[in-house]
Formats: structure tokens, sequence, C-alpha cells
């Protein structure tokens, strides 16, 4: 028996609605896998993220341990990162290496590229023995030095690039004057 013409029709618009129906299961699926391939993109990116934070964290508390190391006396001396020619005040590139604590650079206040100063002075003055050149092309060091009368407050600033913006890491370190902090050392 041949089929009719209304059993043909009713065949064919079924082989279109499974045909209907493939195609959109293939778009949910498409859209499902590329979905999930954005988060492993987004949490690749933030994974990188943590580990230049983490590095930059790493690098600013070697600094801060040479900083307390070589101590005041040392730092301060004409041929030490805190001297009167290692800092500026009124350096725009450098003063951008503060990441934002150069709105407080006065009269007693100044900041060092610690990079530039390592590189002119030499390896003998270097505050972090070893610095390698990888880290040096990815991360900046800056000091950010307030000179008070007994206690002189350093801020070790170490930047990098993320995102296509520049993030800071920043830690702090006193050196206190012995010859006026009672004690008659240098903490």
């Amino acid at each position: 028996m041949k089929p009719t013409n209304a059993a043909s029709f009713r065949r064919a618009a079924q082989r279109g609605a499974t045909l209907i129906e493939g195609m959109a299961a293939a778009a949910v699926l498409a859209l499902g896998i590329s979905g999930a391939f954005g988060g492993l993109i987004l949490a690749s990116q933030q994974n990188a993220d943590a580990r230049r934070l983490s590095h930059a964290s790493a690098i600013a508390t070697q600094v801060r341990a040479g900083i307390q190391a070589q101590g005041r006396a040392r730092l301060l001396a004409a041929t030490g990162p805190l001297s009167a020619t290692s800092c500026t005040r009124t350096d725009a590139n450098v003063l951008a290496l503060a990441g934002g604590l150069e709105t407080f650079v006065g009269p007693s206040t100044c900041v060092v590229d610690l990079d530039a100063f390592e590189d002119a002075a030499g390896p003998e003055l270097d505050l972090v023995p070893g610095y390698s050149p990888e880290d040096r092309d990815s991360f900046r060091r800056a000091l950010v030095w307030q000179h008070e009368d007994t206690i002189d407050t350093v801020a070790v600033v170490v930047s990098f690039s993320s995102a296509g913006q520049r993030r800071f890491i920043k830690q702090h370190v006193a050196l206190y004057d012995p010859s006026k902090n009672g004690a008659g050392v240098e903490l």
C-alpha cells in the first residue's frame, strides 16, 4: 500500500522537527561549553594576578628586611639609598612609583627609585642581594622616606602591571635614631 500524501507530509514534518530539536540542543551545548571556558579563562587570570600579588609582597618583605639589616646609619649615609642625592620630591616618573604615597611628599619626605639607585650604585649597596633580572623586568621597587626627628618612616612600594593598570604593594618600616630614642639602640 502506497502512503497517502497526508502520511508523507507527517513523516517529513517529524524529520524537520527532529532536525530543529538537534540544532537547538547543539546551540545549548555550545553555549554551555563557551560559558565553562569563559569561567576557566577568568579563573586563570585571577590566579595569575594572585601569584603576582604574592610575589610582589615577598619582594617588599625582602626589601624591608634589607632595610632593617643595613640599619639607619648606612641607609642615611652619603652613598645610601636614603641620601639626599638619591631622593626626589619633583621627578614625576619616580613619584608615580609611590602608589599614592607621593601625596605625602613634603619638605621632610622624598621618594627613591630603588631599582635605579641599585643600578647606579653597584651590587655592594644592594638592599636585596641577588634580586633577579626576571623580577626587575616585572616589578618596580621604590622607597618613600619620611624623615622625622627621632623616627624615620620608610614605605617599601613594589608595583607591577596587571590587566593594563599598575598595582601596588606597600609595607612600612620605622628607623629609630639611637641617639634620640632614650635606649641608645637602633630598633
